[in-house]
């Protein structure tokens, strides 16, 4: 409709002249934007051809201006364009820039929105992964802050397109937001395919890239040195890596980071700069193919081993393994313990329900029996690889236990087993601390 693009046209024109002020009417709080438990209908309106274009874009390319507003907000003018998701009827994944035309407009401390459609498993399902990095951040023990997420129903022209997760897109806005970018001193890389990684924000490679020119960070690379665990524990958060590793492995994504690779960002700082003085950070992406198939995988191999630099490097080294295994414990024990995601999805199920039914595109159903059934078969499953991971962590560590003496002697109960595994993980992490 040419009457919607001309007045949009014209709120970009005027908005230009009114810039400051417009900026300052649209900075509600960013705290509540990721919110699990609040479903915001988010509205946009656009010339339909336009539309029409972005939903039939095969490459992913086209970008078109559209009204934008929350109920009970005002409209804003921002961009908006397919993400390179397969669709699902009318419901496909967008990428909505806030600042597309105004490079200070924030909406809700946020440039940009990252809207999955859940092509792969489900809006649900996809959320729920993100759930599982929150939890981890949540624990404490790293000072993990993975992107946070939520669900959204979205309208465009008036249609319901259905219910999406919203992800928090990783930019330099990211890391404002968490205290982690350090101007001139921060470099953010994003990993999206195998092979050489995409510098986003920053000038020039990083120091620490440049030191890193070796398998696994370089595809194919040579060998690492001698040195390199020494080196990677110096210029890289380990205990990051591995709990971002350590939760991929349990929701079954094989396309990540220390499975195949890929789907990631990292944040290098100059030496001295940055949360971890001179280390990188690692953060997770795409979470779409996960919590799904019988939930046996194993969580020490790579996708059939055929992507297996990182494991061989990192998590097939005693030194490594030791931490990883730890924190599989810690959380399966803790933030991401059966309860606790139980507690979450008796929780979610009321505030999804309605959007979930609304959605005819959602691949979960439209009644209030499809959707129990569904958190019923998320929560099993959940139950059911929880048991398995943690079987595989203890048969992990029992393998590794020293071998006990030949003389006879009673048979140990199980709890003993898992105790003396457990000091002889702690011992081995101590020495290789210590050496």
């Amino acid at each position: 409709m040419k009457k919607v693009r001309a007045s949009i046209a014209a709120a970009v024109a005027l908005a230009a002249v009114f810039q400051t002020g417009y900026l300052q009417a649209q900075v509600p709080s960013y705290e509540n934007l990721y919110d699990p438990f609040q479903v915001r209908n988010l509205n946009f309106e656009m010339d339909p051809g336009d539309w029409s274009a972005v939903r039939n874009d095969a490459a992913y390319e086209l970008v078109k201006p559209a009204y934008f507003w929350a109920d009970d907000e005002n409209k804003i003018v921002v961009s908006i364009k397919r993400k390179p998701n397969a669709a699902i009827g009318d419901k496909v994944a967008l990428k909505i820039d806030i600042n597309e035309y105004f490079d200070n407009l924030r909406w809700h401390g946020v440039k940009k929105l990252s809207l999955e459609n859940g092509y792969d498993a489900d809006a649900v399902t996809e959320g729920l992964a993100w759930f599982l990095h929150r939890q981890a951040a949540g624990a404490g023990a790293t000072g993990y802050k993975p992107p946070l997420a939520s669900w959204v129903n979205v309208t465009v022209n008036g249609q319901l397109l259905g219910m999406y997760a919203n992800v928090e897109q990783v930019d330099k806005t990211f890391l404002r937001n968490r205290d982690q970018w350090v101007s001139g001193e921060t470099w953010l890389y994003k990993q999206g395919e195998v092979g050489p990684s995409e510098l986003k924000s920053g000038a020039g490679d990083s120091p620490i890239i440049q030191t890193l020119n070796y398998s696994p960070f370089i595809s194919g690379g040579d060998a690492p040195p001698a040195d390199y665990i020494n080196q990677m524990d110096s210029l890289i958060d380990m205990e990051q890596m591995l709990t971002i590793g350590a939760i991929e492995a349990f929701i079954g994504n094989y396309d990540g980071l220390l499975t195949k690779g890929k789907n990631f960002f990292f944040t290098d700082y100059a030496p001295g700069a940055g949360p971890e003085p001179g280390k990188r950070l690692y953060v997770p992406w795409d979470l779409d193919a996960v919590l799904g198939g019988s939930g046996t995988t194993s969580i020490y191999d790579s996708k059939g081993r055929k992507f297996d630099a990182y494991r061989q490097y990192i998590t097939d080294v005693p030194y490594y393994r030791d931490q990883y295994n730890q924190i599989l414990l810690d959380l399966l024990n803790g933030s991401m313990s059966v309860q606790a995601y139980s507690d979450f999805l008796d929780q979610l199920e009321p505030v999804l329900r309605n959007s979930i039914m609304a959605d005819t595109d959602g691949k979960i159903g439209t009644t209030p029996q499809g959707v129990a059934s569904h958190f019923d078969s998320l929560l099993q499953w959940y139950s059911n690889r929880h048991a398995n991971v943690l079987q595989q962590v203890m048969d992990d560590i029992t393998a590794a236990a020293p071998v006990p003496s030949p003389n006879p002697v009673p048979e140990p109960s199980t709890m003993a087993i898992f105790t003396a595994a457990m000091l002889a993980v702690l011992r081995r992490r101590r020495k290789s601390t210590t050496a």
